[in-house]
Order: structure tokens, then C-alpha cells, then sequence
């Protein structure tokens, strides 16, 4: 237990940090202040913080892992990432039952009604498909996984299992509301549960999914309506939260306008389009109506259960984290699974290769401090055959 007690005013410098090591937890500090505090721009702060009869505030980009308190004054913010400190005997959320997502798991974009359809260089881990009209536009070589240019018996199961999984989460009883549906995201930290929202949604800037370091927490959002983003809104995975576990069901169609970093598995009962630099960890599933793709990324985040993903990867389990990155990247990789030697070359926004590292074990670490904030697009490899690719966001 930590407990600072101030006799007066207290202030951080910008760019201040409380950092926790061999076993501190930050619901184990607290901060006791006889009068204001006030928190300069970009400061790290840990801990529950009481401001005794004065104002309390934090300046723009600042992070909390903890609560702040005024017993008479008012708390400011401005931009603040702020989330619950865990440990201490809290109870860890689990969120929903995730849907059984049968065929539907090999699918990176499917419509099980509607033409596919592709503009530019898209890159795809996954299926593409659709049930009925033409998958068009999408290069075999971009695409590790099966390209169903026409509808087939695999297309025929998708549709018939998407039906089963978007009523299951639309069936789901919300545990909350988010009573703000076009001012949604604006760095918003949501924990594993339930969410409707109940008209058109806007998503804007970055949304957080914190799940508590519980790695099987489910986070599900509904919304009654259509569902837009921004140009560069993001949606970013702390503490321990996996993209196969987050799920989006949208009663009507779907923009993720350009250079839109999204999370999880969408369904959807309209259209889907996705602007060009437009990043997906998950699935594009809809029932009805036109998907189109314009040079954007997709990855479906598990391993496929029946056929599609190419035979060169069926057996592949890759995990890259934290994304985005700061100093360094850990890899996690089943290399026993591979018939070959591997490596993970990473690209900048512009195609040039920046870093060539040789993978020889199950975790690996790679320094990334010289790569400066940005964009990049990793491929793994054995054998000079692509086994992933995907995209890699550094933010210093």
C-alpha cells in the first residue's frame, strides 16, 4: 500500500509518469491532497487521487489507471484515457457468450446477398465471398485464403451460419446504454459487457476495449442503426483484449471511411464499405447488400475450423502485441507448424522494407525504438511463401 499524503497544492510537470514495478498495483495508491491538483499534459498517473475542497484536472493526453476525486471542486479532463485500477480483489468481467460462428470463422469479408467487390491493392487474411452475385476485384496473390468469385457450397453454409449468428447477438440483453451514439469513441474505455446503442452511430477518434486482463472477455456492441467512423478513428485492445473475442452487430449499413483502424467481427444487415487505408482485425459479415473494399486491410483473427485459410497456414498461431507499438513488438509463434525457416519483414506506408528479422523460437521480442510513429504492414514468411500479413500502427 502506497498512500502520499500533500499538505497543499499539488501539480505534475509534463510528460510525468508513475510507473509500478515488482508487484505494485495501482489500486494499492493513493494520493491525499489538502487542495488542487492539477496534472500537466501527457501525464501517466496511478492511483486514486482526493482533492480536500479543490478543483482537480488533468491537461490534454493525459492517462489514469485509477479514479479522481474532488470533495468539493470540479474535475477537468481533456482527451484523458482513465480506466478502474485492477487487482485488489475486484471481479474480473467476462462479458456475454460469445456466438458460435460456424463457417462463418474462415470469412474475412462475406455478403450472404450482395456483391464483393474490390478497388485497388486490398490484402486479405481470410475468405472472400459472397452467396449471391460476384466476388470481384481481389488479386490471389493479396489473399492467403479462398477467393469465392462465384456462390458455392462453402458460401451457401456462410449465409445459412451468418443468419445464426447475428440473431444470436442481436438476441444478447444489453447491459448497458451508451446514450451518446454520434459522439462515440473520443477515447472512451469500454470493459467486457453487453452494449446497445439505439440510433445512428459515429465513430470518432479512439475507442478503448479494456478487458481487465481477462484474454477470453467478450465484448459485444449492438447498434440500432447505421454505423459510420471518421477518417483515422481507431479501435485499440488493452490489457489482454483479443480481437476474435469483440463483436459488432449494426441493424443497417456500414462505412469505415479511410485510413479507420476497426477490431473484431462486424454483422451487419446492409452495406459495408471500407475506405482506402482502412484496417480490419475481424470479419465484414452482412445479410443483405454490396460489400466493397478500396486498397484496405482485412485479417480474420483465428484459425479457421474448416477449410478456406491456405494449407501452407491451417496450422499457424500468430500473435503480434501490443499493436500499436511503442519500443518493441513480441511475437508470438507455433514454429514447429512450419515447414521451413521463417522471418517477419515489416514495410512502412510507401512499400520499403525497414526490418528483416529471422523467427527461431515461440517468443520472440524485436526493438522498434528507431521506427518513428506511423503506419507499417508486416508479412511473416517460410519458405518465401506469405503465412500472414496484417498491420502494425507505432505510436511514441
Amino acid at each position: 500500500m502506497f498512500i502520499f499524503k500533500v499538505g497543499g497544492a499539488f501539480t505534475t510537470a509534463t510528460a510525468t509518469e508513475i510507473v509500478l514495478m515488482n508487484g505494485a498495483l495501482a489500486c494499492n495508491v493513493f494520493w491525499k491532497v489538502e487542495g488542487a491538483v492539477a496534472m500537466g499534459a501527457g501525464t501517466i498517473m496511478k492511483g486514486t487521487l482526493i482533492a480536500n475542497n479543490a478543483a482537480i484536472s488533468m491537461a490534454a493526453g493525459g492517462k489514469l489507471e485509477g479514479r479522481m476525486f474532488s470533495t468539493g471542486g470540479a474535475v477537468a479532463i481533456d482527451g484523458t484515457l482513465a480506466y478502474l485500477p485492477l487487482g485488489c480483489g475486484s471481479t474480473p468481467l467476462t462479458g456475454p457468450v460469445a456466438p458460435v460462428l460456424g463457417s462463418t470463422e474462415c470469412y474475412a469479408l462475406f455478403s450472404s446477398d450482395g456483391a464483393v467487390t474490390n478497388t485497388d491493392t486490398t490484402i486479405v487474411t481470410g475468405d472472400v465471398g459472397t452467396n449471391v452475385g460476384a466476388t470481384t476485384g481481389f488479386s490471389a496473390g493479396d489473399v492467403t485464403g479462398t477467393i469465392h468469385a462465384s456462390p458455392d457450397a462453402s458460401t451457401a453454409a456462410c449465409a445459412s451460419d451468418l443468419t445464426v449468428v447475428y440473431n444470436s447477438l442481436s438476441a444478447l440483453t444489453p447491459d448497458i446504454e451508451l446514450l451518446f451514439p454520434a459522439q462515440f469513441g473520443n477515447k472512451l474505455v469500454l470493459t467486457p459487457h453487453t452494449y446497445i446503442l439505439n440510433s445512428a452511430t459515429v465513430l470518432s477518434d479512439t475507442l478503448f476495449l479494456n478487458a481487465q486482463n481477462n484474454a477470453n472477455a467478450i465484448f459485444a456492441i449492438s447498434v440500432n442503426a447505421a454505423l459510420t467512423t471518421s477518417v483515422n478513428a481507431k479501435v485499440v485492445l488493452i490489457n489482454g483484449a483479443q480481437a476474435k473475442n469483440v463483436f459488432w452487430v449494426v441493424n443497417g449499413s456500414i462505412d469505415i471511411t479511410n485510413n479507420t483502424d476497426f477490431v473484431g467481427t462486424v454483422c451487419g444487415n446492409g452495406t459495408i464499405n471500407f475506405g482506402a487505408g482502412s484496417f480490419l482485425a475481424g470479419r465484414a459479415l452482412t445479410e443483405m447488400g454490396a460489400l466493397t473494399s478500396n486498397s484496405m486491410t482485412a485479417t480474420q483473427p483465428t484459425i479457421c475450423s474448416t477449410t478456406g485459410i491456405n494449407a501452407s497456414s491451417d496450422n499457424v498461431e500468430l500473435t503480434i502485441y501490443p499493436n500499436p507499438f511503442s519500443s518493441s513488438l513480441n511475437i508470438n509463434l507455433n514454429v514447429s507448424s512450419l515447414t521451413g525457416d521463417a522471418h517477419l519483414s515489416i514495410y512502412n506506408a510507401i512499400g520499403e522494407l525497414i526490418m528483416n528479422t529471422p523467427i527461431t523460437k515461440e517468443l520472440n521480442s524485436i526493438e522498434t525504438g528507431n521506427l518513428p510513429s506511423g503506419i507499417y504492414f508486416y508479412r511473416l514468411l517460410s519458405d518465401d511463401k506469405i503465412i500472414r500479413s496484417g498491420k502494425l500502427i507505432s505510436q511514441k
